[in-house]
């Protein structure tokens, strides 16, 4: 059974749920390295990898809405490496 192609606006909530998520890592690697708190908790190195793992799954959802291929494949280790 075919899959329905997202509308315009679908892409659009998708895309800013991933920006979202983008800022979330950005700024809990930012805190991780800072050794400070992000959203009143403690980042230790498995928040840190859930932030990961959330931007990967909606990162891969876009793709694959859009695209209907995943193009890009990202791993925890090379967003924390960045």
């Amino acid at each position: 059974m075919a899959e329905k192609t997202p509308s315009a606006e679908e892409l659009a909530t998708m895309k800013k749920m991933l920006d979202a998520s983008e800022v979330d890592l950005d700024n809990a690697k930012l805190a991780y390295f800072h050794r400070t708190p992000y959203r009143d908790e403690e980042v230790t190195y498995e928040v840190l990898k859930r932030y990961a793992e959330t931007y990967i799954s909606r990162n891969h959802a876009y793709q694959k809405a859009a695209f209907d291929k995943i193009q890009v494949r990202l791993s925890v280790a090379r967003l924390l490496r960045e």
